[in-house]
């Protein structure tokens, strides 16, 4: 789930001025102008630049360092000296989120690093993740629920956040503790997360808002009025997860929900037990789909496609959709399968390890594992016809009544001659 802390500050003061923490938060900028003054070309400078970032509100972006500063800093009106002028909220993904993202960003299933973005994907993926950090703070604003009192949306806040896409292990971290990781060194995969500086005051500079404050539950009542004051960080995260799934089409796993994973640490025995069983109950449900999917595959194989765009085009009518994976250089790596019902993919491997397109279609050329993403090579990719009678021969299967299949009708032939 998107975890979203609720941490003061990192490491600072928030008592006085935000301007340590909004420098802190240029930490990766800075990185790419010590690389772009080791570079000459104006090309390689001008994707760098690109590359940075800046900060956004509800509706601004690209705002600089010196502007979040002063708007935080003037927003204290009738602060004591010892109160809390400003809160800093992260906004983490889990890996299998940032995956999701990028493939709604870019459509390839394997980014393996934000350096695999090109400059107009990594402006989608950035557009998406920031869009994305504009709704969790309008969750933050409705949670105070003092929406009597104007604060409806983000945009009555005043806050600024930055993306960004790099983590350091830190000698805390378990990796680092057990000698398997060197603190500082960056993190692998995609650590793309959300930074935000919010000020304790709204925008009228009239109402106090503290999401560290415990009274979640209280009512008030002041004069003929009566509402509930606090924030309920629970509530928050619950809300950022519905968010998240809805605003991605999402397709959340039992594992993957913040409720289930609370109940799994803290939850009774019973509790426990019964997120546990849902947790099986859906991996059994992912092996049924997985069968789904070699018998819709050995129906495909029994109408002899000629091609591997012909078997993708076949598949398609089982609501599977067969989508290759492209590699840095361009070729094609491996295939996965996205059943469609479920919104659930799979690696060809994860389906049946013996299960290897690449063998099933091999190509004209010397390469039969790297061929192209092109129209021209998906049809050069010609049926291995000694790979697929070994195939139809070994394994039983069901064959689907509504496949045309030529093999059988060939057989019924043969049967009426005798």
């Amino acid at each position: 789930m998107p975890i979203s802390k609720l941490h003061s500050t990192l490491g600072a003061d928030n008592k006085g001025s935000c301007s340590n923490l909004a420098i802190y938060l240029e930490k990766e900028n800075e990185e790419l102008d010590k690389i772009i003054k080791k570079t000459s070309s104006m090309s390689e400078i001008s994707q760098l630049e690109n590359r940075k970032q800046g900060f956004f509100t509800a509706s601004e972006i690209n705002i600089n360092t010196i502007d979040v500063i002063g708007s935080i800093d003037n927003n204290k009106r009738k602060l004591g000296a010892n109160d809390a002028k400003y809160f800093a909220p992260t906004i983490s993904f889990s890996e299998n989120e940032l995956s999701h993202i990028a493939f709604l960003a870019t459509g390839k299933r394997e980014i393996t690093s934000v350096l695999d973005f090109k400059l107009s994907e990594l402006k989608q993926f950035n557009a998406l993740i920031r869009d994305y950090g504009r709704k969790v703070m309008d969750n933050y604003a409705l949670n105070f629920n003092r929406q009597d009192k104007g604060i409806k949306t983000g945009a009555d806040l005043v806050y600024f956040a930055k993306i960004e896409h790099f983590r350091k292990y830190k000698g805390t971290d378990k990796e680092v503790i057990n000698r398997k990781e060197i603190s500082g060194e960056y993190k692998k995969g995609l650590q793309s997360h959300i930074h935000i500086i919010v000020s304790r005051k709204d925008k009228t500079q009239i109402l106090k808002l503290s999401p560290t404050c415990n009274e979640k539950q209280t009512n008030r009542k002041i004069g003929n009025n009566e509402y509930q004051v606090g924030f309920d960080r629970v509530k928050w995260i619950n809300s950022n997860e519905k968010t998240f799934d809805e605003h991605f089409n999402y397709k959340r796993k039992e594992l993957e929900k913040f409720q289930n994973q609370n109940i799994l640490k803290n939850g009774s025995p019973q509790g426990k037990h019964e997120i546990n069983k849902k947790i099986e109950i859906e991996s059994i449900n992912m092996d049924d789909i997985k069968k789904q999917i070699m018998n819709a595959h050995f129906n495909v194989l029994m109408t002899k496609p000629n091609n591997l765009k012909e078997y993708q085009q076949r598949m398609i009518k089982f609501a599977i959709q067969v989508l290759p994976t492209i590699n840095k250089v361009g070729f094609i790596q491996e295939n996965h399968f996205f059943y469609e019902q479920s919104g659930i993919d799979f690696k060809a491997g994860e389906v049946d390890k013996n299960l290897k397109l690449y063998e099933l279609f091999s190509a004209d050329s010397k390469t039969t594992k790297q061929v192209q993403q092109t129209e021209s090579s998906l049809e050069d990719w010609k049926i291995n016809t000694e790979k697929l009678t070994s195939i139809l021969s070994s394994l039983p299967f069901e064959i689907d009544p509504g496949v045309d299949d030529e093999l059988l009708k060939r057989k019924r032939k043969r049967a009426i001659r005798r």
